[in-house]
This record gives structure tokens, C-alpha cells and sequence, in this order.
């Protein structure tokens, strides 16, 4: 669903499912649980909260607990994740690509 200017304030705010185009949030709590894409566009935050559930704090908590590890392959493992993050979005909406055999760390079979 698409939202355009539309002012949230003290409130919670699903943010999955829904495209927020030019709208203010105020004291909100932002609830992402990542079972879709999100679209914000233009939109303004003034003192919100951000908070994670579903498959998203999933995520969130395996890449952290692979962070704490400390081992060669869950450091390859966050730094891949964190350079997809810090990619520029593409032009058109495609699958995310395996990395080359090659980019990977020598001992690839070792447990993380």
C-alpha cells in the first residue's frame, strides 16, 4: 500500500508491505519484520525507534552471533552481508548473486 504525506505520530508503524512517500513520523515506534520490501521515500524522523521481529531480528541475531564468533569464515560472512548493505541499490530489482568459489576463504568447509 502506498502512503503519501500522511503524519504518524506516538504510535507503532508496521513498516512492511507499504511504500511511505514524503510522510513524517514522530515518536514512532518502527516495527520492520522483514517479510517484504519496504519503500521510504522522502519521508521525515523526528525521535523514532526503530525495532526488528520475524525474519529480520533473525537476521539481525544470526549475523551477530556469527560476529561474535570471531572465526575467518563468520568475518567473511558479516563482511559480505555488510558490503551488500553498503552497495548502492541496482537499477532494477534482481536476486541477490552467489559470490565466485574463489572469493571465498580457503578452509570454506570449516564451522562457523
Amino acid at each position: 500500500m502506498v502512503i503519501k504525506k500522511y503524519t504518524f505520530e506516538a504510535e507503532p508503524v508496521l513498516m512492511d508491505f507499504h511504500e511511505y512517500r514524503h510522510c513524517t513520523f514522530r515518536k514512532c515506534r518502527l516495527i520492520f519484520c522483514g517479510y517484504s520490501s519496504v519503500t521510504i521515500d522522502a519521508c521525515r524522523f523526528e525521535d523514532c525507534r526503530w525495532e526488528f521481529g520475524g525474519p529480520a531480528l533473525a537476521t539481525l541475531q544470526f549475523l551477530a552471533n556469527l560476529n561474535q564468533t570471531g572465526t575467518e569464515m563468520s568475518k567473511f560472512i558479516v563482511n559480505q552481508a555488510l558490503s551488500v548493505i553498503q552497495q548502492a541499490p541496482p537499477a532494477a530489482a534482481s536476486a541477490p548473486v552467489a559470490p565466485a568459489a574463489s572469493a571465498m576463504p580457503a578452509n570454506s568447509d570449516t564451522k562457523v
